[in-house]
């Protein structure tokens, strides 16, 4: 292992970065590591949510630089150098619903990961910066496009031009991440909504999932829409699944509550 740890709960999968010592530094054996585990991923069909985090008191303070330096120097520089960006597409494409919880400092390509998620959730204390032109070196890893779709062309291209550093609520108003919860209850907040959203059936979470990709890749067909919603009427899991949503609606009703 290069640093990841990976466990699975059933229908939930957590990926924790885990050099604490070190920041939590991406090095490129890790990234190497992380490209394989999403592959495994791809390929289980068990598992609806990949929640992602960080070992310690942050999430990631980027790229590690010297490891990387040794290694671009070498016969293989050009497959070292897009090593990042096989990362973060490999993330990007999985057909999991992932989450990203930030705490603390989430610097460079650790926000290039986070970034490549469909749900960031940031604790109190999250800290965010993209200083790559100040270490003389561009934005890389494909990250300028996931940050101009995140936060638009105006902000993306004043926090990578300036480097400044930015904290949770900025993140909230930018909608780079979709809720700032304490610090303390990061892991109780992550491991809740990962959660609620394994419940919910497979087939419809796949056919979301495909709907944010196809959004993402501009390919969206909105005449698809009626094939999966036919679809999922198909499915066992899902149409117990909404049964009893509207049986409970219904008793709600007759009890005088709210739908």
């Amino acid at each position: 292992m290069f640093g990841l740890k990976v466990s699975t709960d059933e229908r939930v999968t957590r990926i924790v970065i885990d050099r604490p010592k070190a920041l939590n530094a991406l090095s490129p054996g890790m990234l190497s590591e992380l490209i394989d585990v999403c592959a495994d991923l791809q390929r289980n069909d068990a598992v609806r949510v990949v929640v992602f985090a960080g070992e310690g008191s942050c999430f990631s303070a980027g790229a590690d630089l010297p490891a990387f330096l040794a290694l671009l120097a070498g016969p293989d520089a050009t497959a070292t150098a897009d090593l990042g960006r096989r990362a973060t597409n490999a993330i990007a494409e999985l057909p999991q619903v992932t989450v990203a919880g930030i705490r603390g400092h989430c610097i460079g390509g650790g926000l290039v990961l986070a970034g490549a998620c469909d749900i960031r959730v940031a604790a109190s204390d999250a800290r965010f910066m993209i200083p790559e032109l100040d270490a003389g070196i561009p934005l890389g890893w494909g990250a300028m496009e996931h940050l101009v779709r995140l936060v638009g062309e105006t902000l993306a291209a004043d926090l990578v031009l300036s480097g400044r550093a930015f904290g949770a609520e900025e993140a909230l108003r930018s909608r780079l991440v979709s809720r700032v919860v304490p610090t303390d209850r990061l892991d109780e907040e992550l491991e809740s909504l990962a959660a609620t959203i394994a419940r919910k059936p497979k087939i419809v979470l796949r056919i979301t999932k495909r709907q944010i990709l196809a959004i993402r890749g501009g390919c969206f067909d909105a005449r698809e829409d009626a094939n999966a919603l036919l679809l999922s009427l198909k499915d066992s899991e899902a149409l117990e699944t909404g049964t009893e949503y509207f049986a409970k609606r219904l008793r709600s009703k007759r009890a005088g509550g709210r739908l």
